[in-house]
């Protein structure tokens, strides 16, 4: 296998970790064909993009904190899913998206030069009280953050930032489907 580097979130993809997170994806990565990032879900590769945070204009760095702070609330939902879920493939799914949502704002913290990922306070998800109705909230995050980025490509200047934003957006129209998917089987 041939080593690759995700333009996206930065991350080495090797033979150890190319399969990583794999119910998270509709097709799975393949030792001698990858299809996406393991840590992100983007299907870029090559050099890393970046920008330098100190010239983007403050609506960008505005655009970039909110997103940084979505794809926090989304990872921290998901985490306390794969908590609640009886059953247990929705728990592995669920503890995959939180990983590759913390990666997603880990890439904003990144682009926006913050200094940290922030703290958010955790909402009581029992009201959720079977899988199927956790994977409906899912559903509606994934469909909130798609609708997020698509809007804000229309608001940061930056070219990288909207290639990002676009990049994010497809990972997300993934995990719509997968928790879509889901929500229907486990009705």
């Amino acid at each position: 296998m041939i080593p690759l580097q995700c333009a996206i979130c930065g991350m080495h993809i090797d033979a150890n970790n190319y399969n990583i997170n794999a119910t998270s994806f509709l097709k799975k990565n393949q030792r001698d064909q990858i299809m996406y990032c393991p840590f992100c879900g983007a299907i870029y590769f090559g050099k890393v993009l970046n920008v330098d945070h100190n010239k983007l204009d403050k609506e960008s760095l505005k655009v970039l904190d909110h997103a940084m702070k979505l794809e926090v609330f989304n990872s921290e939902f998901y985490e306390e899913a794969g908590r609640l879920a009886n059953v247990e493939e929705a728990k592995n799914i669920f503890f995959n998206l939180s990983r590759i949502e913390f990666m997603h704002a880990q890439v904003h913290k990144r682009l926006g030069g913050f200094s940290h990922i922030p703290k958010l306070h955790k909402p009581d998800y029992s009201k959720h009280k079977t899988t199927g109705l956790l994977f409906a909230e899912a559903n509606k995050r994934e469909s909130h953050a798609i609708k997020f980025y698509k809007k804000n490509l229309m608001v940061v200047q930056d070219p990288v930032i909207k290639q990002v934003f676009k990049a994010l957006s497809e990972v997300e129209s993934q995990h719509e489907w997968l928790s879509g998917h889901y929500e229907r089987q486990l009705r």
